[in-house]
């Protein structure tokens, strides 16, 4: 396997792990809230997190043409489509590629590694309904 494939795979993983020795070393990791308004100040802030990160790629602070958001927001699921198109173009060619394989498999484990670390870790914090 080459050596950014690797890198690839474990990508995300390679983010929880530091993200969690950041915070036991440097900081509190999990945050109990002692009132209801520390949960609210909590909830808020983490809202304001979300809308920082979802408006961080709208380019300008001012509003945009309609067509130009969505050419940015389709510019990344347009990659990964025209590269696994090229992937699955070339195996059924019969001239699968070494680079173009690589390639592919570092977009499938972004896609569906970081997912499903994602809902793992998701699962594991919400409790159990029973």
């Amino acid at each position: 396997m080459d050596p950014l494939t690797a890198l690839a795979a474990f990508g995300p993983l390679a983010v929880k792990l530091g993200e969690s020795l950041i915070g036991r070393f440097l900081g509190q990791a999990d945050f109990k809230p002692a009132t209801v308004a520390d949960w609210l100040q909590m909830r808020a802030s983490d809202l304001a997190m979300f809308q920082a990160i979802n408006s961080a790629g709208q380019g300008g602070t001012g509003p945009s043409y309609p067509w130009v958001d969505a050419v940015i927001r389709l510019q990344r699921p347009a990659v990964a489509g025209v590269a696994l198109g090229v992937w699955g173009f070339s195996h059924l060619a019969g001239t699968p590629s070494p680079e173009v394989n690589n390639f592919a498999a570092c977009i499938g484990f972004y896609l569906f590694g970081d997912r499903t670390l994602f809902h793992i870790s998701g699962a594991k914090a919400a409790p159990i309904k029973g």
